[in-house]
């Protein structure tokens, strides 16, 4: 139900002239693919990311296109191009998509002819049969392909149609004493994991993982191994995902056994299956998986950690030459972007450990060099210092011939001023900046506050059941409860990645009391549909929260917020619902039923509720239920007016404050769509609809 919640809050777009997006595309490329068809045992994986700039109506008006191929060919080769085609698989179409590579500006292939190539191509906005190619691709990305050419296969030597690629961002903060069994040793580490999948359409087609590893092993070290491997936190499971360092593969750390690993792996149709169980699993069931590092040292593994799903902050940003301290003047420059922050925290709410990605679409009016990408500390008035930098230098820079591009960098925050910086951000981002700076302009061209100005107090508007039913003024002890008012939280997040399994008191610089006592937060956002709302809070009642009329209080960074009340019992049932009825999935293939998947007699149904009270065994507040802990109370059913007969009613594994009831629909319910209404004692839930058959 958390992530049902959380698509929701994917409609909201920021209120700029311009905005920017980037999508992941993946390919699975062959020599069988070209046409004709290539009498060459050549394979490889294609990995494009569309960064993409759109105007105020939503119009794609340019776009940058980072191409990641993974080639695997018999010997060396130079390449003489790197495109996207427009064309179905049966064609040969025409190049639309350029990244420059060409007879007379060639690279060379690794000599084993197995290696990655990297390029990045631009679509400008006079470039209108660019941007119409983009917009199929948008609309089906099948029609259009990627391959590369070589000097002895001019025409391509290795192709692929596109797919648009459903991705996944991972993270675990890795220790020797995660190891099974624990290890002595002083390394530290932080496993950041991006991975993708896409389908044809039902069957597997391609998939990517990227690993990113900062390590600390504290002296010198020789690294021969770094997998995912299937097992839980107790057990030491076999290797499923490897990046092919080994021992005759091997990476030596610098002297201080500090530094980085990046690594990108291919998962084609044809991996074993249990290399492609392990990366649904990375999308499915993220904890049931571990990621370590492997030395001669230890060679049965040095640092590890089971691998958690991040929440996204994304701060978006709209930087001119204006907005530098002194302003610049004299130059028409613009860059629109994001930074995105994927966060692990502990339970006060803080960010232990973050990837933070910078992704910045620059357009300078001429050739420009990118010294610098920075956040900085300080108001919209300063020119403060620099606290999270990407590493772009004038000894590292990036050079554009057009000065029109995007400039994407990842970097890993585990500790340091960065990491104090990302936790102010997160509170106070109208106190951070993003800035970009060039060989011409070395004190910063383009710059952008990361928050507008806010010194509002939290307004309470009103609070209810978090199943969003009005009615509903009734929570319960160790429920949920949605808040809804105005100026709430300044920085929005669905709070993933927990480093000790409980959801934290504070987000982002707000906490939330009630009856005086705090309440864990499970989301924050800024963007309620609802507009007379703008901001909502959902936070589970703590056990601890007395009976009866009890105030309740937000407090931000600004201040607290006036008193409101809500009313407390010991059970208060809510069952949830959207548009279509009531939420709850068919046990037997874990589909939602749904006008077009209606239940019929006969099925079991597990549907999603909260406030029906404490459990037996009892939990505690805010801990992410481990195991489907029965509800203490005498659960019933009735669907369409009939009793159900109930198996279950239990947490729900993984999410604090929501409950399954296990119920099969009875013989006797009339088709269409029938009531659905849960019961703890005598205590009636709302009313839901679910379409029978």
């Amino acid at each position: 139900m958390k992530k049902v919640l959380g698509l929701l809050s994917l409609f909201a777009v920021a209120a700029f002239a311009q905005t920017a997006e980037t999508i992941a595309f993946i390919a699975p490329m062959s020599a069988a693919s070209e046409v004709p068809a290539v009498n060459v045992a050549a394979t490889g994986t294609g990995v494009m990311w569309f960064h993409l700039m759109r105007d105020a109506t939503g119009n794609i008006v340019s776009a940058s296109v980072d191409f990641t191929i993974h080639y695997n060919l018999p010997g060396a080769v130079t390449f003489t191009g790197l495109h996207i085609h427009d064309g179905i698989s049966t064609v040969a179409g025409p190049v639309v998509i350029n990244t420059g590579l060409s007879g007379a500006a060639s690279v060379a292939s690794t000599d084993t002819g197995r290696g990655v190539l990297t390029r990045q191509a631009q679509v400008l906005g006079t470039d209108a049969t660019g941007i119409a190619l983009i917009k199929t691709i948008l609309a089906d990305p099948s029609k259009a392909y990627v391959n590369i050419h070589t000097t002895d296969n001019p025409g391509g030597v290795i192709r692929g149609q596109l797919r648009r690629a459903e991705v996944t961002y991972l993270m675990g903060s890795m220790s020797p004493k995660k190891e099974v069994p624990a290890v002595d040793s002083p390394a530290t580490g932080l496993g950041s994991i991006v991975a993708l999948r896409a389908y044809d359409p039902t069957r597997f087609a391609v998939g990517w993982v990227g690993f990113e590893v900062d390590y600390n092993m504290g002296a010198q070290a020789t690294i021969t191994g770094l997998h995912i491997h299937t097992g839980n936190a107790s057990v030491a499971g076999p290797v499923t995902i490897n990046t092919g360092l080994s021992g005759t593969n091997t990476v030596v750390t610098a002297t201080t056994g500090a530094g980085n690993v990046t690594i990108g792996v291919e998962v084609p149709a044809t991996s074993s299956a249990a290399t492609l169980d392990a990366l649904d699993g990375l999308f499915d069931a993220s904890t049931n998986y571990y990621v370590n590092m492997h030395t001669t040292v230890f060679p049965g593994g040095v640092i590890r950690s089971q691998l958690m799903r991040t929440e996204n902050l994304r701060f978006p940003f709209v930087a001119s030459p204006a907005n530098e301290v002194p302003a610049v003047t004299g130059i028409n420059a613009t860059g629109v972007g994001f930074i995105d922050i994927r966060a692990l925290r502990d339970r006060t709410g803080a960010i232990t450990a973050a990837r933070t990605n910078f992704d910045f679409n620059h357009r300078f009016p001429e050739a420009a060099e990118v010294t610098g990408l920075h956040i900085h500390d300080g108001t919209s008035t300063v020119a403060g210092s620099v606290t999270i930098n990407t590493g772009i230098s004038g000894a590292n820079s990036i050079k554009s011939a057009t000065g029109f591009g995007n400039v994407t960098r990842t970097l890993n925050v585990t500790g340091g001023q960065a990491l104090t910086s990302l936790n102010s951000l997160i509170t106070n981002p109208e106190k951070h900046y993003v800035n970009m700076h060039t060989i011409v302009n070395p004190g910063g061209v383009l710059r952008s506050q990361l928050g507008t100005d806010n010194i509002k107090t939290p307004v309470i508007r009103a609070i209810i059941n978090a199943v969003s039913d009005v009615n509903l003024t009734t929570v319960a002890q160790g429920g949920l409860m949605t808040i809804f008012g105005n100026d709430l939280v300044k920085v929005s997040s669905l709070v993933e990645g927990l480093d000790d399994n409980r959801l934290p008191t504070s987000v982002n610089g707000t906490s939330v009391k009630i009856g005086g006592v705090d309440a864990p937060i499970m989301w924050a956002d800024t963007n309620n549909p609802a507009k007379s709302n703008p901001s909502f809070i959902v936070a589970q009642v703590p056990f601890e929260t007395p009976v009866g009329t009890q105030t309740v209080t937000v407090t931000t960074a600004n201040g607290t917020s006036a008193a409101s009340s809500i009313a407390v019992a010991a059970v208060a049932p809510g069952v949830f619902f959207d548009s279509e009825g009531t939420i709850a999935l068919k046990v037997s293939n874990f589909s939602l039923v749904r006008g077009n998947n209606a239940a019929k007699a006969g099925d079991m149904l597990a549907i999603v509720c909260t406030g029906l009270g404490q459990f037996n065994p009892a939990l505690a507040t805010g801990l992410l239920p481990t195991t489907a802990t029965p509800v203490a109370g005498t659960v019933t059913v009735q669907i369409g007016g009939v009793d159900a007969r109930v198996n279950a009613a239990t947490a729900l594994i993984g999410q604090p404050g929501y409950y399954l009831v296990i119920a099969v629909v009875p013989a006797g319910v009339r088709a269409g769509n029938t009531t659905v209404v849960v019961k703890v004692g005598a205590t009636a839930s709302n009313t839901t609809t679910m379409a029978v058959q």
